[in-house]
């Protein structure tokens, strides 16, 4: 019914573009929360294995101003995977969307991934979790540490982030099948919680 997957490759040239972005990523990191999650450093040189899920690159396409809620249509917004497969977040109508925000630094978030995943292989909902100004660099191995699968859209700009008014994370927006919003949750879900809003969009 739909693709999620990417095939994986080496990043060399993406990893070259990252390196001085990812430096200066992580010094603002450290000075913003102690706790925040800084990954896993490369040498340039060395081929990273990309799990299917990740995508490395994101834009905005609808950058009408305002916060969406629920009613209005979602903002529109591409992701891009490894192997250059870019999918838009409309391709998804005719299907229901989670589209969660979150960080690897983020407790909540993390304590949320186990449900978005299990959430996800329902089958019935694809799962889209858009990170909070984080590099792939960092997104990746929290992705294959903890058996990710949903797609994980990095989105280092913020634009989508900023769009969907999610300065606090983590924020979900539950999609109905005609791609307005059904719901919108400010802060972490149960699994309970996350399947009883899913069952009642339309």
């Amino acid at each position: 019914m739909r693709q999620r997957r990417a095939s994986d490759f080496p990043r060399v040239r993406l990893i070259r573009r990252w390196t001085a972005v990812a430096l200066l990523a992580l010094a603002a990191a450290l000075a913003g929360c102690g706790g925040q999650r800084t990954g896993s450093s490369s040498d340039g040189d060395a081929p990273i294995d990309i799990p299917p899920g990740v995508a490395i690159e994101s834009r905005l396409v609808d950058r009408r101003g305002g916060v969406p809620a629920p009613g209005d249509v979602a903002p529109d917004f591409t992701f891009t995977f490894a192997n250059g497969e870019t999918r838009r977040l409309s391709d998804l109508r005719d299907v229901k969307v989670v589209i969660n925000f979150w960080a690897t630094w983020c407790a909540p978030c993390e304590e949320e991934m186990p449900d978005l995943q299990r959430l996800d292989e329902r089958g019935d909902v694809v799962v889209l979790g858009v990170n909070r100004l984080e590099l792939p660099d960092v997104i990746i191995p929290f992705a294959r540490e903890r058996n990710l699968t949903f797609t994980l859209i990095a989105n280092p700009d913020g634009d989508i982030v900023e769009r969907y008014g999610a300065k606090n994370i983590p924020v979900s927006y539950f999609i109905n099948r005609d791609g307005t919003i059904g719901y919108r949750q400010l802060g972490i879900m149960t699994f309970d919680m996350m399947r009883e809003q899913v069952d009642r969009l339309r």
